[in-house]
């Protein structure tokens, strides 16, 4: 049976390296999941015909798009911190 996720505090590298590998593997996923998925939802939207937005919509959907990189980026950064030093 899995275990149940719980949000690790991942946004310090040095978190990472008390972990696992399959605990990072987790932490990634968890990471991962929320921007990528709204970066979906929010395109999806951008890209809807049926219902067109406002300027205001589109300013805030880019903003939380902007957002949502920003976590990515972190994530990578941590990632990256956390490879260099288990090599």
């Amino acid at each position: 049976m899995s275990e149940p996720m719980t949000r690790p505090d991942s946004h310090h590298s040095h978190h990472w390296e008390a972990m696992t590998p399959r605990e990072v593997l987790a932490t990634l996923v968890y990471e991962l999941y929320t921007p990528v998925s709204s970066l979906s939802s929010d395109l999806t939207r951008l890209t809807s015909e049926e219902d067109p937005l406002t300027e205001e919509e589109y300013e805030v959907l880019f903003e939380q798009m902007q957002e949502s990189v920003r976590q990515l980026s972190k994530t990578i950064v941590n990632l990256r911190r956390y490879m260099q030093k288990e090599a």
